[in-house]
């Protein structure tokens, strides 16, 4: 039943394509690809208006991807509710006022998907963001997992990618890189590239060049690392015939989305970078280093969570996390799940031990981050990062929040969310 409501599914959103023919910018990648689609969004509704569509809730996927075409709230088990899907999906093939522009994400976590979401919507312009060993625990290899990912960059139109990510660059196929503009932290060889990045706590600013014409951004997001999920929109406007500093100019609304690099004000005077809608290797590691950049004048406190879905490379990659952080020299380090108790909290106890706590439950975790910070001398840093799977990191946020009206800018606050939580930290989540 389930393989006939998803060929269904796919059919429908299909048609609806090829009825309507909008602009389809894809964006794929390991790390950052829902803030990407977030900005790439920002970016054409500030030019397009309301012709712009993105999903409004994060879709992506076997099923968020068509849900997102068809413009329809995911209905779960509810047969009545996917009834109206389609129906929904059937009076959209007759839509005269169907987005122009449809913003997509290309999420993948097993063999064959991303085929599968091609089949359903070949971008007119690709992005592909990065590619590492995260959600690769359903496939036989990374590698298997990286060619996956790839697939996006020769079936777009036109793709925009990552000159420094190794992968994709040796990954993609000639004729993927002839069609291809390459952005670029690091290498002035790109198409577009930054340079003189100042990373605060406050925002990132930076030059943004391409050939010898560039231009200065500023951005309120958390690390030099969000370099990477701004500069494809620049290749973007670019090739939509903007100049650099029109490009600017229509991205000076955007902000993180909840969880996602947000910052939020603390107990005593404390700074919350809150990143706990998802925590994979390449983010959590781009925020440990960010971090450890900060001035002494800050105390260091990192409230980690298990990152989940790395296969049988858990234990390496939890283990260079725990190297990171004992990098940094932190004032203290909260640990929540079964991962980190196994790979990381033994690193670091040797270390200091009278500095690291593990719990299971995220809430009494973050009873014990307030009374770390309410004990701290100077103002912390508070760097809040992990997966999403049945840790709810966010929860432990509400214990040391300055103002609790914040609660609202935290991840995964509608009420079929809390009503989920609620189950968890009262039947499943083991006490501590």
């Amino acid at each position: 039943m389930k393989t006939i409501l998803l060929a269904l599914l796919h059919l429908l959103s299909r048609k609806i394509i090829e009825k309507h023919r909008p602009f389809v910018v894809g964006v794929t990648g390991t790390v950052g690809k829902t803030t990407t689609t977030h900005f790439v969004y920002d970016f054409l509704h500030s030019l397009y208006g309301e012709t712009v569509y993105m999903s409004p809730h994060n879709y992506n996927g076997e099923y968020g991807l068509p849900l997102t075409i068809i413009g329809a709230k995911a209905p779960y088990s509810n047969p009545i509710l996917w009834i109206w899907v389609f129906i929904r999906g059937i009076l959209r093939l007759y839509d005269k006022k169907y987005p122009k522009y449809l913003v997509l994400e290309y999420g993948i976590d097993h063999p064959g998907e991303m085929e599968s979401l091609l089949s359903v919507a070949k971008p007119d312009v690709g992005i592909v963001l990065n590619v590492s060993k995260n959600h690769v625990a359903n496939f036989s290899s990374f590698e298997e997992y990286a060619k996956e990912k790839i697939l996006l960059a020769d079936s777009c139109g036109r793709c925009l990618y990552n000159a420094d990510d190794a992968v994709i660059s040796q990954g993609m196929s000639e004729t993927a890189k002839a069609r291809g503009v390459s952005f670029s932290a690091k290498k002035k060889t790109a198409d577009v590239y930054v340079r003189s990045v100042s990373a605060k706590i406050d925002g990132i600013s930076f030059d943004v060049c391409a050939g010898e014409v560039c231009a200065t951004a500023g951005f309120p997001v958390v690390g030099s690392f969000q370099a990477y999920n701004l500069l494809p929109v620049f290749a973007l406007g670019l090739e939509m015939g903007r100049d650099l500093h029109d490009i600017v100019t229509h991205l000076s609304d955007v902000h993180p989305q909840r969880g996602r690099g947000s910052i939020l004000k603390g107990v005593k005077e404390s700074v919350i970078i809150d990143g706990t809608y998802n925590g994979g290797f390449a983010a959590m590691t781009a925020g440990i280093e960010y971090v450890s950049q900060l001035p002494e004048e800050y105390a260091r406190v990192f409230y980690l969570g298990d990152m989940r879905e790395l296969g049988p490379d858990s234990e390496e990659m939890h283990g260079e996390i725990a190297q990171a952080i004992l990098a940094t020299n932190p004032d203290a380090v909260i640990l929540v799940g079964d991962e980190m108790r196994k790979y990381v909290q033994p690193i670091l106890s040797e270390v200091f031990p009278e500095r690291v706590w593990r719990f299971s439950s995220s809430r009494v975790a973050g009873a014990k981050v307030r009374e770390v910070l309410v004990s701290l001398e100077k103002p912390a840093v508070v760097f809040a990062k992990g997966s999403q799977t049945n840790l709810y990191l966010e929860e432990g946020i509400k214990e040391f929040l300055f103002d609790l009206r914040d609660t609202e800018k935290l991840c995964r606050q509608s009420e079929r969310w809390m009503k989920i939580k609620a189950h968890f930290f009262d039947t499943i989540c083991a006490k501590d």
